[in-house]
């Protein structure tokens, strides 16, 4: 029914803010000066090492990611080798005796 509007369709809501200017540099620098000001309360202290902590998570060591990616893969791929040889066990013990019970 999507070929037979009455109406307006309803468009969606933009966001249209274009920031005139953007210094990382001077924002870091901000930042360290507000982690040592002794005007700062223990609560802000601890919000801007909290939220500098998140942002440091996300740069990960690729070596560390590999090794847990080559953890994950031997992992998965012995699973799939244990899953392959029940698989062979079964077939081999019980498929003759399905086989034989379908020809009586």
């Amino acid at each position: 029914m999507g070929f037979f509007q009455f109406g307006k369709r309803i468009k969606h809501r933009q966001f249209d803010y274009h920031p005139r200017f953007y210094d990382p540099d001077k924002e870091e620098l901000e930042n360290r000066v507000k982690k040592y000001d002794r005007s700062a309360t223990e609560f802000e202290i601890s919000k801007e090492r909290i939220r500098g902590g998140l942002r440091r998570k996300y740069r990960v060591n690729n070596e560390y990611s590999k090794s847990i990616r080559n953890k994950s893969n031997k992992i998965l791929l012995f699973t799939i080798a244990i899953l392959l040889l029940i698989t062979f066990f079964f077939i081999s013990e019980y498929l003759p005796r399905i086989i034989a019970s379908f020809e009586q």
